[in-house]
């Protein structure tokens, strides 16, 4: 047995790589953490706005295609001529537009600035001919059943500073664009 043991590679505790870090290791490992951890969350707030611009500028697009449609008379909110289907289609389809864009924002995909312009606009539009007339025949339709509740755009026609944004103060910091 001595004879195994003699055969056996001698075995030294300083050959084995130090267990414990140095109060210097830790610091360091603290600060690539701390800046992992920054550099992260800049880069999904980043990304994150980035949709946010995106979601919106698709709904700007539909906005001018659908005002593109429209006699300038009605832009100008005469109401004094006929309005064609193809007219009549693009003020009905600008609800809808305006209740989905209501609707992100609630989900917080529309952010502050966009939703204080859009909120305006929407308002003032809806205030003027034909778009007002319009508007009463496509609530009495919705109250009826035929047509969208338009909940958001019902709120913001009696109420020219609502807001759908989220209510939670955790929701809306997660949330933020």
């Amino acid at each position: 047995m001595t004879d195994l043991i003699k055969m056996m590679p001698e075995f030294k505790v300083e050959s084995l790589p130090s267990a414990t870090l140095t109060c210097m290791d830790l610091l360091s490992l603290i600060i690539t953490l701390v800046v992992g951890l920054t550099a992260s969350f800049v880069a999904i707030g980043q990304a994150r706005t980035q949709r946010v611009r995106q979601v919106e500028d698709v709904y700007v697009a539909r906005y001018w295609s659908l005002l593109d449609r429209l006699d300038p008379r009605t832009l100008r909110g005469l109401d004094g001529h006929d309005l064609g289907k193809e007219e009549e289609l693009a003020i009905r389809l600008y609800f809808r537009l305006s209740e989905d864009q209501a609707d992100l924002r609630a989900q917080s995909w529309v952010s502050d600035d966009t939703w204080r312009e859009w909120k305006g606009a929407i308002s003032s539009q809806m205030s003027r001919s034909p778009f007002n007339r319009l508007w009463e025949e496509t609530c009495e339709d919705s109250d009826a059943g035929r047509d969208y509740s338009f909940e958001h755009l019902r709120r913001l026609s009696r109420n020219a500073d609502y807001d759908p944004r989220p209510t939670s103060p955790w929701r809306r910091w997660l949330h933020r664009a």
